[in-house]
């Protein structure tokens, strides 16, 4: 439901109020106005002032959720980079050397000729170069990523 305002003259004696009511439409907020303030004489600049989910707070603890969970995939990424990167080389090199002979892992499992383990021994090369290489760079960042930082040298003025 949204939350709707108005300025309310309820009479002479009360004067010109604002309120806030909870309704769906523009004539459910003025039947909410009647129900809370009984017979007013005048609803005036009545408006939509938010559209508030059926969730209530759920919006809220939901981002608070997703932020803790990307805080933890980016401690997660830089923990072990290496590992990640091994893991990524290897799976695009085992689909690239899928691509290039035409056959599925589960294909090469299945045949006893020699072609078949030459390919399979053409996707196990790739997964292996590509895999050590990711591990490789990953090692390399983490290093970069863990090194202290020197404190920048301030040069003083001679006069």
């Amino acid at each position: 439901m949204a939350t709707w305002k108005a300025d309310v003259f309820v009479n002479s004696q009360v004067g010109r109020i604002s309120t806030e009511v909870e309704a769906a439409t523009f004539s459910g907020a003025q039947q909410q106005i009647y129900a809370k303030h009984g017979n007013v004489q005048s609803i005036s600049n009545l408006r939509q002032v938010s559209n508030s989910s059926s969730l209530g707070s759920g919006g809220d603890v939901g981002g608070s959720i997703a932020a803790v969970g990307l805080i933890a995939g980016i401690w997660i990424l830089i923990q072990f980079t290496p590992w990640i990167l091994m893991a990524l080389g290897g799976a695009v090199a085992t689909w690239i050397g899928e691509k290039m002979t035409g056959q599925s892992i589960e294909e090469y499992t299945e045949r006893d000729d020699d072609l078949g383990h030459g390919k399979a021994a053409i996707v196990l090369v790739l997964a292996l170069l590509c895999g050590g290489f990711g591990f490789y760079q990953g090692t390399e960042l983490k290093k970069q990523w863990d090194a202290p930082n020197p404190p920048a040298q301030i040069q003083s003025k001679n006069s």
